[in-house]
């Protein structure tokens, strides 16, 4: 194929981060396609917070394009579309009237899982009862048009330059654990005095402590910073990226990685370091990618739906496990400290 659009109706932070495994799939899949993104009513953030890591995978971006269904009325309120044809045409979103409008646009595959795919060039196969994770059925559509195995050990490229300045952070005779102790939601995160006991055991262990704090998490910064005053906070250090982009590029430097279910655990969730992350309420497996790198605890295991429900113990004892298990354990040893 020479080019493949994708169509959406505009993706926020979540939403971005959430699909980017899936555009990572569809380029190598495609490695030598033009990949078109376009999304309908609202922006997109691989054109802007994470446009230095999307950028890689996709060559245009068409943003706010108002696509209209009436065939009297040009197909795009901001866009000449009349005279252009994409070899496939590929709606990752499920709204009707949306999709009849996209169908104008001169195609030769068209994949649309919207009203049962009645509007798809490929039979859309019956899907799966409790689908776990969300860009699964992506997935199974993109199969449609190219069949392959899932890269589920995937590792986005970091940009360069944004490596060279996360590289001047880090000491490479040092270890190093991310935490990310916040979230949108208070039944989403885990007590800070538990995260507080965790840190403190790896920091007797000779591990440096590197935190990811949003926006929303000012109270919780001003205290962790009085009780770590030596840890590093990147998002403070580097001005020149987005701070989701800093996240991820932080991973190569991480022994591994805690975190509630929160929009930072999924920009933790890169492959480059082992991730834990902790669960209330919600199912892990339709809200963490399947990867070998991912290790969820929830307050479910323990009957139970309160996040702090989850033992300390179990959880540095699964760090333990998943540092020696993903890392040089010749540089890891761990004394016995008092929890």
């Amino acid at each position: 194929m020479k080019n493949i659009l994708f169509f959406s109706n505009g993706e926020k932070i979540g939403d971005g981060l959430i699909k980017l495994p899936f555009i990572y799939e569809v380029r190598k899949r495609f490695p030598n396609t033009q990949i078109c993104w376009m999304t309908n009513e609202g922006n997109t953030v691989y054109n802007s917070r994470l446009k230095n890591i999307a950028s890689q995978y996709i060559d245009i971006i068409y943003e706010s394009v108002k696509l209209q269904p009436f065939f009297w009325k040009k197909i795009s309120k901001k866009y000449k579309f009349e005279d252009v044809k994409f070899d496939c045409i590929f709606d990752t979103q499920k709204a009707v009237m949306r999709t009849i409008a996209l169908k104008r646009i001169k195609h030769n595959i068209f994949i649309s899982s919207a009203a049962f795919g009645i509007f798809s060039s490929k039979k859309i196969l019956k899907q799966k009862k409790n689908k776990q994770y969300y860009v699964e059925e992506l997935f199974d559509l993109l199969n449609l048009i190219n069949p392959d195995t899932i890269k589920k050990d995937y590792r986005f490229n970091i940009p360069f330059e944004l490596n060279k300045n996360i590289k001047t952070i880090f000491n490479d005779k040092l270890l190093y654990i991310g935490y990310a102790p916040g979230a949108g939601e208070n039944d989403k995160i885990w007590h800070i005095d538990k995260y507080i006991k965790v840190i403190k055991y790896f920091e007797n262990n000779n591990f440096q402590s590197v935190f990811f704090l949003g926006p929303d998490d000012l109270e919780l910064k001003n205290k962790i910073k009085m009780m770590f005053p030596k840890a590093l906070y990147p998002e403070e250090i580097i001005q020149n990226f987005s701070g989701p982009e800093i996240v991820m590029a932080c991973t190569k430097y991480l022994s591994i990685a805690l975190s509630n279910d929160s929009g930072v655990s999924h920009m933790l969730s890169t492959n480059y370091c082992p991730l834990i992350k902790l669960f209330g309420t919600k199912d892990p497996s339709k809200f963490t990618p399947d990867s070998p790198f991912i290790k969820t605890l929830s307050a479910k295991d323990y009957n139970s739906k309160d996040i702090n429900s989850i033992p300390t113990k179990i959880v540095i004892n699964l760090i333990r496990q998943e540092i020696l298990k993903h890392n040089n354990s010749s540089k890891h040893t761990f004394r016995n400290v008092q929890v």
